[in-house]
């Protein structure tokens, strides 16, 4: 996994809206804001950087104050779903 939960001190605010997960590439800060919005929590992540512009190092998921809780009690399951998929040893 390229991402993790915030710790409640780590987390951002931003008006009403609070990070509550970080990822390392585009690709997972995706997966991780779409996996919230499928789940109905409004969630949020900056505009990517086109090319030639260097990528973010940390891309930071956020979602609206009051969902903070429901949104890393989502996130938690979606890290152990992750974690029980078997690796692919074929090749």
């Amino acid at each position: 996994m390229r991402w993790y939960i915030l710790g409640e001190s780590e987390r951002l605010q931003s008006g009403h809206f609070v990070a509550v997960a970080v990822a390392f590439d585009e690709l997972e800060a995706t997966l991780v804001r779409d996996y919230l919005r499928e789940h109905r929590i409004d969630a949020h992540t900056p505009p990517f950087t086109p090319f030639p512009y260097p990528p973010l190092n940390q891309i930071y998921v956020w979602v609206p104050r009051t969902k903070v809780q429901q949104a890393a009690e989502l996130l938690k399951q979606l890290a152990s779903e992750w974690q029980e998929e078997p690796a692919n040893d074929e090749g």
